[in-house]
């Protein structure tokens, strides 16, 4: 059993290191586009939308620009300890949460041992309570997260991964953010594994449409990297299927 728990925790490498977050609308770059029922969005906070961006801009220089495994879990958890702070110093905010999940979950992938499968469902049960607070938030960043934590775990009795549930979230994640980044990239990595691709190519091409970070340069830069060489991967799928 625990050769395959050390199995699944490998593929949370992929999951966390590449993994999901709004991050533009810590940084108003881009507006959510809201054509989903949803409560109210939460007031702005100036000062915690500050935090928060500076967070996530630090978690893009260690997966982006930190390549050793072991020095990236250990930055990672001193970024968990700020992290924290800013969920005690917001109460009740989603952004915090957010933030905290996604730190989480890349700290499981770092480490990749067996408390790595905790670490996820911990980072699961805040995105799931950042998406009852507020499911805009970071241009509906809890759902996106949500639909990759379902499509890149395994299933029962080993995780909680599930198709149905991360095609529900992934698609939810497009309608609040339809021309998002975030959300087209892992909407379209899990067409992927779905076989699905010439669809997965359109929504792709979308992603990479969407306007350039001005303040998370180094996530915009790494993600759209990584939307290039799935869309150029699956475009070389399609040419060989013809």
């Amino acid at each position: 059993m625990r050769a395959r728990i050390l199995v699944a925790t490998s593929t949370l490498l992929s999951l966390m290191l590449t993994a999901p977050i709004a991050v533009q609308a810590a940084s108003v770059d881009s507006p959510a586009a809201m054509t989903a029922t949803v409560p109210a969005v939460q007031p702005t906070d100036p000062a915690m939308a500050q935090d928060v961006t500076q967070l996530l801009r630090d978690w893009s220089v260690i997966k982006y620009q930190m390549h050793d495994d072991k020095a990236q879990a250990l930055k990672m958890r001193d970024l968990l300890v700020r992290a924290t702070d800013l969920r005690s110093r917001y109460p009740g905010r989603a952004e915090p949460l957010i933030g905290t999940a996604l730190i989480l979950g890349s700290i499981a992938g770092y480490e990749q041992n067996a408390g790595s499968l905790e670490l996820v469902r911990q980072a699961r049960d805040l995105f799931e309570q950042a998406d009852k607070i507020d499911p805009t938030a970071l241009d509906g960043a809890s759902a996106v997260n949500l639909g990759s934590l379902y499509y890149l775990m395994p299933g029962f009795p080993i995780g909680f991964g599930s198709d149905s549930k991360a095609r529900k979230y992934l698609e939810r994640g497009i309608a609040l953010s339809p021309n998002g980044l975030e959300s087209n990239y892992f909407y379209g990595e899990f067409l992927s594994q779905q076989g699905e691709y010439e669809r997965l190519a359109k929504v792709l091409a979308h992603a990479l449409e969407a306007p350039v970070s001005v303040t998370q340069p180094v996530w915009d830069a790494g993600r759209r990297a990584e939307a290039r060489a799935l869309l150029a991967d699956v475009r070389q799928k399609l040419v060989a299927s013809n």
